[in-house]
């Protein structure tokens, strides 16, 4: 009788799976198509060539403008942490009991995420000014890298943090299993800050990180179910931060003569599917054939014209393609060296 509620629980939550990507699909395209109504607020903007100027915000900040949106933006945010709490404790059934075979949990949380992205829009469209009026862009973009760091950590012991080799210490059970029942929490606060951070306007860059976003969404409303876990799940939703990436990077260079970025993003990410993402799946041929793919890409990409795509070889040199992975795994191994380094001082106080 387990088995049988199990299975009906997983084939409940695919639907679940399926509506989240069509609604990924869907508002995106809505997002779109509603842009060009925004002219009025984008004809204000003012372009800066500053690496930490953020250009989809209006040049004087209004402060009705501003409560609303961080009064939306908590809103969202303090109702996710609950229901992750409710969760975790199983309080009134949010874990054990389900609505027609979907967790009570995976059902409101869709709710609530359908709801505030729906209220973003509309607070868009009235208003126009996120969070980028008030904080740094590098904190939007911080807490992204953060999330992908500790992903890193939760998917050591599946498969390995560097070809497919399993780390030791610092990532111990106990440092991951911490990670575990935390990371919950701070993927709420680095995906809620996010989506907030931004206006939802039809910008290229906007909309991609929108789909990106949503995806995300459908991934947090999913938790205790088969689908969370999904390795091919799991590796699409961490790779698709490299479409993203090279799409803001191409869109910077083209529309607001910022430096062609896109080979240090995409060789960057790439590198860490194809020296760890890729390490979910056991096939040795895949591993290969990417490895390969993955190195003859650096040799064109270097490679002068007209034989090659003819990047200058002093990026090459100062090891571009290392920028990203360094940052991920040297991010990857400090959490798990702070926890690790806390709980054995734990330890050495107990009598």
């Amino acid at each position: 009788m387990s088995d049988k509620c199990t299975l009906m629980k997983t084939s409940a939550t695919k639907y679940v799976w399926v509506f989240g990507v069509l609604f990924a699909f869907g508002f995106t395209f809505l997002i779109g198509i509603l842009g060009p109504n925004l002219k009025h607020f984008t004809d204000s903007f003012v372009l800066r060539n500053d690496l930490s100027w953020y250009y989809w915000k209006l040049p004087v900040r209004d402060t009705l403008t501003m409560l609303v949106a961080w009064t939306m933006y908590l809103g969202h945010q303090f109702s996710i942490w609950g229901m992750i709490y409710c969760a975790q404790k199983d309080r009134y059934g949010f874990r054990s009991s389900s609505v027609r075979g979907i967790p009570k949990y995976t059902f409101f949380v869709l709710l609530t995420n359908v709801v505030f992205v729906c209220l973003h829009l509309l607070q868009t469209h009235l208003w126009f000014d996120a969070l980028a009026q008030d904080t740094s862009i590098i904190s939007s973009q911080g807490s992204v890298i953060i999330m992908l760091a500790i992903i890193l950590i939760l998917e050591n012991p599946r498969r390995g943090l560097f070809l497919g080799r399993k780390a030791g210490k610092p990532f111990t059970v106990q440092v991951v299993g911490f990670f575990r029942r935390v990371h919950m929490y701070v993927f709420a606060w680095a995906l809620v800050y996010t989506f907030w951070f931004h206006p939802m306007a039809s910008d290229p860059q906007l909309v991609s990180g929108f789909f990106y976003m949503f995806l995300l969404f459908a991934q947090t409303a999913l938790a205790w179910t088969p689908i969370h876990l999904d390795r091919r799940w799991i590796v699409l939703l961490e790779s698709y931060v490299a479409i993203h990436a090279i799409i803001v990077a191409a869109w910077n260079t083209e529309f607001f003569g910022g430096a062609t970025m896109w080979p240090m993003f995409f060789t960057g990410f790439a590198f860490m599917f194809a020296f760890t993402s890729m390490y979910s799946f056991k096939t040795k041929r895949f591993h290969l054939l990417v490895t390969v793919f993955y190195a003859a890409f650096l040799v064109w990409l270097y490679t002068p014209k007209p034989l090659g795509f003819g990047r200058d070889i002093a990026y090459l040199t100062r090891l571009e393609f290392l920028w990203i992975p360094l940052i991920l795994y040297g991010l990857g191994v400090l959490f798990a060296l702070l926890r690790y380094q806390y709980g054995t001082l734990f330890r050495r106080g107990q009598p």
